[in-house]
């Protein structure tokens, strides 16, 4: 096989790349926190060169084979193992979830994993999901404050452990409200019902696959509201056009709210997301979100940092 010039100088920057992050252990002072902007630094340039190497043409496991010592060394980053071995199997699970909300780090301090684990809780790749869910915790805030004739219902799809409907003040919710959680784990479920405090009363959970649990759940509805929790960030497009039109013919009531988020195309953490993580995520512009709902009243945004696209749909 004839290798191109330009994958063999990709091939060369990505192995410098992963050789300088790697010595960051050597060159930097990692008992001093401000040290992490520095590791952040060659931690971006090693992705950087991931993407140029994959966009040169090179092999995914040539490019594997490089990174895998700095693979093995994010490893030592409890946030970053989890997502390469899939602790819950699956990528993205809530305990993942939960520890970029947290915005913890469970790395030793003053190692290498503890500055990148650092680093990635100050990037604009968690800070979106940290949006995200603030975002869908005001959906929830603003459907229950709304003027009403009568209890409101919010079916959470994908839910994990529910981080949004967790930031919901209980003194807005009032007799007869519902909240329906549905997450294919669960244990997920299971933090959920130990964290909602108050709001237990009014939650009923319904475990599984979304697709098999679509009875039980237009049982429970309609819904004046309807969030799909980056499950979008999964699903071909097939499976998306699937859910959509259920959950717009089935679980919602009409003059509703229906919710998703996905990951916007140009995502510039694709690169180490996938070669370092395990974490690979499906990317779409607005014109594919709108595919996905041809003929409907929809709005679509992005969030402030412009790597999630929000999808209203008024049903």
């Amino acid at each position: 096989m004839t290798v191109l010039p330009q994958s063999m100088d990709a091939l060369h920057r990505l192995s410098d790349a992963v050789d300088g992050f790697l010595r960051s252990e050597k060159e930097f002072n990692l008992g001093d926190p401000a040290t992490q902007m520095l590791v952040g630094g060659r931690f971006r340039t090693l992705g950087t060169q991931i993407g140029a190497a994959a966009l040169a043409g090179v092999p995914d496991e040539d490019i594997a084979a490089i990174v895998q010592p700095a693979r093995s060394a994010c490893a030592r980053s409890p946030f970053m193992r989890s997502e390469q071995e899939w602790a819950r199997g699956y990528p993205g699970d809530h305990q993942l979830v939960e520890h970029v909300m947290a915005q913890a780090n469970g790395a030793a301090p003053g190692t290498l994993a503890w500055h990148v684990e650092a680093s990635l809780q100050h990037s604009a790749i968690t800070q979106q999901l940290r949006n995200r869910v603030m975002h869908q915790a005001r959906l929830i805030s603003d459907v229950l404050t709304a003027p009403r004739n009568g209890p409101h219902s919010v079916l959470l799809i994908a839910s994990g452990a529910a981080p949004d409907l967790r930031l919901i003040p209980p003194g807005i919710v009032r007799p007869g409200d519902r909240f329906v959680l549905t997450d294919v784990d669960p244990d997920a479920l299971s933090l959920a019902q130990k964290r909602l405090g108050l709001l237990n009363d009014f939650t009923t959970v319904v475990p599984g696959n979304v697709f098999r649990a679509l009875g039980p759940l237009a049982e429970l509805g309609p819904f004046d509201l309807v969030v799909v929790n980056g499950l979008y960030d999964y699903l071909n497009d097939r499976a998306a056009v699937r859910l959509t039109e259920a959950v717009l013919t089935r679980l919602c009531r009409p003059g509703s709210t229906f919710y998703f988020s996905c990951t916007a195309v140009g995502n510039p953490f694709r690169w180490p997301l996938e070669f370092l993580m395990e974490w690979s995520l499906i990317e779409r512009d607005e014109a594919a979100v709108r595919a996905l709902l041809p003929g409907r009243n929809v709005s679509v945004g992005a969030d402030p940092t412009g790597l999630a696209l929000l999808t209203h749909v008024r049903v």
